[in-house]
């Protein structure tokens, strides 16, 4: 019960993410009950918010697999193009109840491992890309969303995608959680 009053007074003052960035208001209010809690658990900031205050540029992979720990990488670029990835992780699981941090850490990234990152970001066409996948005749259980946020110039987008199989943005999130962040799943647990 505790625990949902301070998600709820969190809510009620921060907003992760801009009215109607799902589509409609109907499916944003769904991603927020379901994202948001995550990302309280884990005491990150809204990008949303923050790209309305500072001209900062960072990016944020969630990874809510819905029966593995909730997973948040976080990238903020110095103006040196270095940078600092913060990676938590949930004792919970994606799909149910987020439970508390067992994993909270953060380390330097190189400019050239930025660049990587970058590179990555850019052949997936992340400021482009619509937030949403089409929709498509299949029902979609049992999986991964893939949420990845960025904030550059005082700008703010996020996309999010159902367990990508393959492609630009997969490599681009994964390098971000797995090849930088230090994340060690296995093979079975990258869905």
């Amino acid at each position: 019960m505790l625990l949902f009053l301070l998600t709820s007074a969190a809510l009620a003052q921060t907003h992760y993410f801009p009215p109607q960035a799902f589509c409609d208001a109907g499916e944003t209010e769904h991603c927020e009950r379901w994202y948001v809690p995550h990302l309280v658990a884990m005491k990150e900031p809204s990008l949303w918010e923050t790209s309305k205050k500072q001209s900062n540029e960072t990016y944020r992979f969630l990874w809510l697999r819905t029966f593995h720990h909730p997973v948040a990488a976080r990238l903020e670029i110095r103006a040196d193009r270095s940078g600092e990835l913060f990676v938590k992780v949930l004792s919970g699981a994606g799909g149910y109840e987020p439970g508390h941090l067992i994993r909270n850490q953060s380390h330097k990234i190189d400019k050239q491992l930025v660049d990587i990152f970058l590179k990555l970001l850019d052949q997936a066409d992340f400021w482009t890309a619509t937030t949403e996948q089409e929709q498509t005749d299949v029902v979609n259980l049992d999986g991964a969303q893939w949420i990845m946020e960025g904030t550059k110039d005082g700008q703010y987008h996020v996309v999010d995608r159902w367990s990508p199989k393959e492609g630009p943005y997969r490599k681009a999130a994964l390098f971000l959680a797995i090849d930088i962040g230090g994340l060690n799943p296995r093979y079975s647990d990258v869905y």
